[in-house]
């Protein structure tokens, strides 16, 4: 899976060394941003990787005990090559990884989104990943935080870079500085120490128009003197000698004119050597000649002034403000850079102007004052940062370097450094401190009703929970439900049902204290934590919500009166009715079912479905499956039951033990637990389904089946759950047995679920009548049901029909 190289590897490379980032320690800045890209995207692993030339590192990772891997196995190589989001949904599906070890082996990758890193010039370092063992995707909002958070991460990366770079710019002026000192000691030296004279001749005229002390001393001249002779007047050599020489020079050539006589003022003669070159003197060519044995006084000046000149031009050309102040607060010396950063238009305006640094300055005067202590205690402070006023009233923020400057017995002179305006960089970490508000507050609240969301909500809980404990107090868990909210969003549109869930919302956040919790637990389902409840019944808990949540209305604008708002209610008290969350949840969950479909007692289909969550390790995720298709369709639940009441009245009349009879039961609990796979417009549909719908609808028993097949325990369930759906006569699915091929178990369930689906009330109709149903089962024999299972049935019913009319005749 060897990523191809990026065009600009070489410099990506650069970027990534200069920013010095590769196998330093783990810093919780990075971490942070880490953990929250696996909670937004609710994933076991993400990482800030970073592609190094032959391997990935990671500067950050979760969920796995790395520091890096190679290259060529990592999904990151492929994701820096674009520079948007990298998403691969199932790894074993995409050909680039499918092969890749970090897939079929450990840590067993299928799901992997990266977010390239970019520099500023947009090239990308690495990425911010989040990973899972399962194949998966990611909702439109998850990933646009997770691109949020890449930009974090790099212009994290980027600031650090230019940290370093702006770091080794000091360290390259300081050696400047030193260097410009020390060029300026030679050549103190050599003006001290050096014997030679100097002077200037202009060699069109060739008059004298410059010269030292040193040669004025050897000539006996004074310098106005010097200055009225010509070349003729001091060299004692015939003219055409010193024209030749002369236009040498004037050709670029550095001449050493080896021994000369050279005339004093009082007409002696003197040897001397001499050399010269053409230079630039005040904008103009003239011949500079060096005299052995005087002073190289005048060498030694300009090249002093040369080396300020130097000097001065780095101090003004600087991009960071150079200062100089007294211990008190003045400034000395400051270079433009710095005027410009506090506001002023030169920096003369600015050492006039500002006599008290800490006052006229330091928005906080203190910063000043601390200033000047680390200065005493450290010799000096580094990246010392404080907000400054500028010269209009604008407030910046600056970052100061600075040392103590001492004279040679100790005192101290002035402070000198430099200044940065890092406003920019200031104003950067606020947006990011926000944005990482922002992303926390969407990761844990409902966008809609702005209430805390489902996960955050199991969160909450536990905390809750672990707080009643320790302080002994009790506290109740409440799960509410819109009644017949499918009729607002079917009828008004889900405009008018989103309004409706605000209005819900808003309710309940005015019933819920400061200590207690309102989620929005999905779709129109609602929980609340109440906190301290004292010894409050449950009953006592769901009378008091009612009353409150009661008076909820909604009036459509095509409508002419209000239409009623109404909730149900399940509500559990801990400690007394349970310990646990989940346990708390589920007890929560059946009361408000109960109040939905206005059972008020415990059936049959309550207590199996008791003992089977403590009997089969298993069953909670099922029954939990079986409530999420409820919620799809509210038919579905109160079917399954049904269909287990009718299983169990044919069996028993049909002779079976008890231990057929219990497996049945179980099958009836769970035979559609594969509609979890059938999209909900498909399971709601009021009419006859299309002929793709119907192909979907026939998929949930092969689904069903192997969705239980997963649990142990409950093997014997699966041929009711897969064939449920076979006709007698072979024309059934999924595989379209006929006859005694199909399972008796499933022949006696198939009987009983038809049963159940004609006389049950649905949202769209009225369930048929239970005679016209019996008669519709007795034509069906033969052809869709078994005729020893019809003929129980019916038996069953007709003596329960006898029964019944027995009591009322004798009551």
């Amino acid at each position: 899976m060897n990523a191809p190289l990026p065009r600009d590897e070489q410099r990506r490379l650069t970027l990534l060394g200069e920013a010095r980032i590769l196998d330093t320690p783990p810093e919780d800045a990075f971490d942070d941003i880490t953990k929250l890209a696996a909670q937004i995207c609710d994933v076991p692993i993400a990482a800030i990787s970073l592609i190094d030339e032959e391997r990935q590192w990671f500067k950050s990772v979760i969920g796995l005990n790395v520091t890096e891997t190679a290259r060529d196995q990592a999904f990151c190589a492929h994701a820096i090559l674009q520079p948007d989001l990298l998403i691969v949904h199932d790894a074993l599906e995409d050909t680039r990884f499918a092969d890749n070890a970090l897939v079929i082996a450990e840590p067993g990758i299928r799901f992997y989104a990266g977010a390239p890193l970019l520099t500023s010039d947009g090239i990308a370092l690495g990425s911010l990943c989040v990973i899972d063992r399962v194949a998966r995707k990611l909702s439109d909002e998850q990933k646009a935080i997770l691109q949020m958070l890449a930009r974090q991460v790099a212009g994290r990366i980027e600031l650090q870079r230019q940290i370093v770079t702006q770091g080794q710019l000091i360290a390259e002026r300081s050696l400047a500085q030193s260097a410009l000192m020390q060029r300026e000691e030679e050549l103190t030296a050599i003006i001290e120490h050096a014997v030679e004279g100097i002077y200037l001749f202009d060699p069109s005229t060739r008059r004298v128009i410059k010269s030292n002390a040193a040669l004025r001393t050897m000539l006996g001249y004074t310098e106005e003197q010097l200055m009225q002779l010509t070349l003729y007047d001091i060299v004692g050599h015939v003219r055409s000698s010193i024209d030749r020489t002369v236009e040498a020079l004037w050709q670029g050539k550095e001449v050493a004119l080896g021994e000369r006589q050279y005339l004093r003022k009082d007409g002696s003669v003197i040897i001397v050597e001499v050399s010269g070159r053409v230079i630039t003197y005040q904008d103009q060519l003239a011949v500079c000649v060096v005299v052995h044995n005087l002073t190289p006084q005048r060498a030694s000046e300009d090249a002093r002034r040369a080396a300020e000149a130097s000097y001065q031009g780095l101090f003004e050309n600087a991009a960071e403000g150079i200062f100089q102040t007294t211990p008190q607060g003045r400034y000395l010396r400051a270079n433009s850079a710095l005027a410009r950063i506090y506001g002023y238009e030169s920096s003369g305006q600015m050492i006039v102007e500002v006599s008290d640094v800490s006052t006229q300055l330091y928005i906080d005067e203190g910063r000043r004052a601390e200033f000047t202590r680390l200065m005493a205690s450290n010799g000096g402070v580094t990246n010392f940062e404080s907000q400054i006023r500028r010269r209009d009233g604008s407030v910046i923020w600056i970052s100061e370097s600075a040392r103590s400057v001492f004279s040679e017995t100790g005192t101290l002179i002035c402070y000198e450094g430099f200044v940065q305006d890092i406003t920019d960089r200031k104003d950067w970490e606020m947006q990011r401190e926000t944005d990482l508000i922002e992303a926390r507050f969407r990761a844990d609240h409902d966008s809609l009703t702005e209430l805390w969301n489902h996960r955050a909500f199991h969160r909450q809980a536990e905390q809750h929970i672990a707080e009643a404990a320790r302080c002994g107090e009790s506290l109740a868990l409440i799960m509410i439900d819109i009644d017949n909210f499918e009729f607002f969003n079917g009828v008004y549109g889900h405009v008018t049902g989103d309004e409706v869930l605000r209005m819900v919302a808003n309710r309940l956040q005015t019933v819920c204290g400061v200590r207690d919790v309102a989620a929005r637990f999905g779709g129109d389902e609602f929980a609340l934590l109440l906190a301290d409840v004292g010894f409050s019944s449950k009953g006592e808990l769901e009378r008091e919500l009612t009353a409150k949540l009661h008076g909820l209305t909604f009036c459509p604008e095509s409508h002419g009166a209000p239409l009623p708002i109404t909730c149900s209610l399940g509500a559990v008290v801990y400690p007394a009715e349970g310990s646990h969350r989940l346990e708390l949840l589920h007890i929560a969950d059946e009361r408000l079912r109960r109040a939905k479909t206005g059972g008020a007692q415990d059936t049959d289909a309550d207590h199996m479905r008791e003992y089977l969550h403590h009997a089969i390790a298993g069953f909670s995720m099922l029954d939990a499956l079986v409530n999420a298709v409820d919620n799809k369709d509210r038919y579905t639940r109160r079917h399954s039951e049904d269909v287990m009441d009718h299983c169990l009245v044919i069996a028993r009349e049909l002779g079976m033990g008890e231990e057929f009879q219990h497996t049945l039961a179980v099958a009836a609990l769970l035979h559609d637990v594969g509609k979890i796979g059938v999209p909900d417009a498909v399971l709601r549909k009021p009419g006859n389904l299309t002929d793709a719908e119907y192909a979907a609808v026939k998929q949930h028993p092969e689904m069903g089946a192997a969705i239980v097949s997963a649990v142990p325990g409950l093997e014997a369930t699966l041929n009711a759950i897969r064939y449920h759906h076979e006709c007698y006569n072979g024309r059934g699915y999924p595989m379209g047995l006929r006859g005694e091929e199909i399972p008796l178990i499933a022949r006696i369930m198939a009987v009983a679920d038809a049963y159940s689906a004609m006389t049950m009330d649905r949202p769209y109709r009225k369930g048929m009548a239970n005679e016209r149903a019996l008669s519709i089962l007795s034509e069906g024999i033969g052809e869709q049901w078994d005729k020893e299972c019809v003929h129980a049935f019916l038996r069953a019913k007709q003596d329960a029909t006898m029964e019944a009319k027995y009591i009322r005749l004798a009551a």
